[in-house]
């Protein structure tokens, strides 16, 4: 049997492709190939594409295709969508009457899914919260390996957290993706600089009334309620002034930015206790874009599981689980199931000519290119999926001194005060911060560094609070990273590298050898790896 799950393309559009046993096979995002950060408005043509590849089929082998909305529930849909669509992802041959099953999934349920097969837990609650599902915000699941997932809860479109933090990154100038910079200004507020937005009965006095927090109804569209949002922040905070390069010093801003933090915090704990309370259990598994928030995660009790794709990308995953569960109950094996990076001869050789100096990949050279201050990047296998699970496309650097973080966001044009994360072997971790169970195979959840980690790794250290983005790297996975940790460990130095994604501004993370050159040569690093070579610019 073969599934092949596909999102929507609203944004972060991608395909699954998982076979029998619920094994994926393959998993992509289609901002990687062409080039476009979330993919706004398009297909996942060339995800499906890949994935269809990779097993050596076509779209005539498919059972089924499943769709992680349920298009019918906020929309009319005709018929003649579906033949549109596969002609779309497939061609126009198959648009016709005898092309695969096609299958709605409620988006809510697709993400709830995605978390919970992916965490290996027998049983556990599971905490979807996003901008918005179909008409949703937030559901609560009970989830059992035998029975499958039970709707506990839900809070419709009006109660949004998701779509309140989309806004006030909209308005910081970051626009409604640019979440992840407002969680890096936020901690610039400390110190009081913040106040809690009223989020009706999220949180509060606990009474659990039936009012949404703004004056809307409860099933407001998303665009206006970010639009009502952005007044609300405009009317109580004042006007931010400053240009995102030094929002680190607009008081609005920054205030905003806490404010906005603070209370997807607070909204979370509050989200969490009640998981646990109507699944009956304390394993909690994560989804939805908020659960990207790794700050919020960060401070949930233990245990806690979120997949390396809670954002959109991830329903693709979960929709074709709704019709073929995975067989295996372990933990998700790797995170590592996009494009295969291949290197060809003549790639090599045009560099060569270009006067770069190629050679065979050693641990050994690239650690005395990292001691000597050198910052570079790795691309090799597999590419991960979603945004917090790096190792194959990443860019590294001893995380000493502290102005390693000013070169690295000079380099990725990104703004200075905006902090870095690290990567570790799992037996030194516990030296650098307090244990983040799960969480540590992604970076998803922060914690506050011990005074060791602030010695060697104050460039991916947090300046203002002290906390970090951890990744650990689990053996195997990530060979070329890994191999460098352990030769730090050899030449006597701390195992710790600053880990960040492998792209330049407002691009998706590298996907082909190709983004990968074209990457290097654009941000200028000192060295990348690249396969299983070597590449350093000539003298």
């Amino acid at each position: 049997m073969w599934v092949l799950g596909i999102n929507w393309k609203l944004h972060d559009s991608s395909a699954a492709l998982i076979d029998g046993d619920g094994r994926i096979v393959a998993l992509a995002e289609e901002e990687r190939f062409i080039r476009l950060k979330h993919a706004p408005g398009r297909f996942p043509v060339n995800a499906a594409r890949y994935c269809l590849a990779t097993a050596g089929l076509t779209w005539r082998d498919l059972d089924a295709v499943a769709m992680g909305w349920d298009m019918r529930r906020f929309r009319t849909w005709e018929d003649a969508e579906r033949a549109d669509m596969y002609a779309e992802l497939f061609g126009a041959e198959a648009a016709g009457e005898d092309g695969p099953e096609f299958v709605f999934v409620e988006h809510h349920l697709a993400h709830a899914l995605s978390s919970f097969y992916a965490s290996g837990f027998e049983r556990a609650g599971v905490l979807v919260v996003d901008g918005s599902g179909e008409l949703e915000s937030a559901s609560i699941y009970a989830g059992d390996r035998s029975s499958g997932l039970t709707l506990k809860r839900q809070w419709a479109r009006g109660y949004s957290i998701g779509l309140m933090y989309e806004a006030a990154s909209d308005l910081l100038g970051f626009g409604r993706f640019g979440a992840g910079k407002t969680m890096g200004l936020a901690p610039y507020g400390v110190g009081g600089d913040s106040t809690l937005i009223p989020m009706g009965d999220l949180i509060g006095d606990g009474t659990w009334q039936s009012k949404p927090p703004l004056d809307v109804p409860a099933d407001v569209d998303s665009d206006v309620l970010v639009k009502e949002w952005k007044n609300y922040f405009s009317d109580h905070f004042g006007a931010v002034t400053a240009t995102t390069e030094h929002l680190d010093k607009d008081p609005v801003a920054v205030r905003i930015a806490a404010s906005a933090q603070r209370t997807v915090e607070e909204a979370y704990r509050a989200f969490h206790a009640e998981t646990v309370y109507q699944a009956g259990t304390q394993e909690i598994c994560l989804a939805g874009g908020v659960a990207l928030n790794c700050v919020a995660n960060g401070k949930l009790p233990e245990p806690v599981y979120v997949p390396p794709f809670p954002h959109d990308a991830g329903v693709s995953v979960g929709a074709a689980w709704s019709i073929c569960p995975p067989k295996h109950k372990g933990v998700l094996e790797s995170p590592y199931l996009g494009t295969d990076l291949s290197v060809a001869g003549q790639q090599l050789d045009d560099l060569r000519r270009a006067g770069f100096v190629v050679t065979e990949f050693s641990p050994d050279a690239v650690i005395e290119l990292l001691l000597e201050g050198a910052i570079g990047s790795v691309a090799q296998g597999r590419a991960e999926i979603g945004p917090r699970a790096l190792g194959h496309r990443s860019i590294v650097a001893i995380p000493h001194p502290a102005d390693v973080r000013n070169r690295i966001n000079t380099l990725k044009n990104r703004e200075q005060w905006r902090p870095l994360a690290p990567v570790t072997l799992a037996d030194y971790a516990p030296a650098l911060w307090p244990g983040q169970g799960l969480r540590e195979r992604y970076m998803v959840g922060s914690a506050v560094v011990s005074s060791h980690a602030r010695k060697v790794m104050p460039a991916a250290t947090h300046p203002v609070d002290g906390t970090t983005r951890p990744q650990v790297i689990v053996p195997g996975q990530a060979p070329v990273v890994e191999s460098l940790l352990h030769g730090l460990r050899t030449a006597g130095v701390p195992p710790v590298l600053v880990n960040t994604s492998f792209n330049g501004r407002d691009e998706p993370v590298v996907d082909s050898s190709a983004d990968a050159v074209r990457t290097f040569l654009g941000i200028g690093l000192d060295f990348m790896v690249l396969g299983d070579h070597l590449l350093r610019p000539g003298a």
